[in-house]
């Protein structure tokens, strides 16, 4: 199993463990966004696995010390090098691995081990929809427009395209700004 597997498994069932300390603690907390916490674990992972893919052998030696050891011996020194792609493979593969992880978890709780966290995600955002009404609209039409919008999914859907790529857009943000600071390129010399 390779390390960016053993990291974003590790990363998900982390998210895992604290949606579900929050599901057991009070519902509501997964409605009102707190879910968003397993952001901090993903980002936490990707930057511990970056840095651990940085971490080189090289040593400071003496020109006699070289002199001394056998060319066999001698390592191949690139791999003491960790550059920009690769180091973005690395943590875009953890975040993924670990979102999808979590996002399998959320939606198996969501739509079949309690559906009523649907419906306490309808009434929330059906609360921010009255607030948000529109004061030049007349009431038949905000009515129509309330009980259309109420007819819309309102759990975690596997079809949602667009929330699944905006997660992956910020994992791939996540990862980018990792690798461009700790890449280590290997000098041209």
């Amino acid at each position: 199993m390779t390390k960016s597997t053993q990291l974003g498994m590790m990363a998900g069932f982390l998210s895992m463990m604290l949606i579900t300390v929050l599901y057991l603690s009070d519902p509501s907390l997964l409605v009102d966004g707190y879910e968003r916490l397993t952001l901090l674990i993903f980002a936490g992972t990707v930057i511990y696995g970056i840095s651990q893919a940085r971490t080189t052998k090289l040593s400071a030696n003496k020109v006699e010390d070289l002199l001394k050891q056998d060319s066999e011996k001698i390592e191949d020194e690139s791999s003491d090098f960790a550059p920009f792609a690769e180091l973005l493979r690395l943590g875009f593969r953890i975040y993924v691995i670990a979102f999808f992880i979590k996002f399998l978890f959320v939606y198996f709780l969501f739509n079949y081990y309690d559906t009523s966290l649907i419906e306490m995600v309808k009434d929330a955002y059906v609360k921010v929809f009255i607030e948000h009404k529109n004061p030049d609209e007349t009431e038949a039409i905000f009515q129509q427009r309330l009980a259309a919008f109420k007819e819309g999914a309102f759990g975690p859907q596997l079809s949602d395209f667009l929330g699944i790529g905006i997660e992956l857009i910020v994992g791939f943000v996540i990862s980018f700004v990792t690798a461009l600071f700790f890449r280590r390129d290997q000098p041209d010399y």
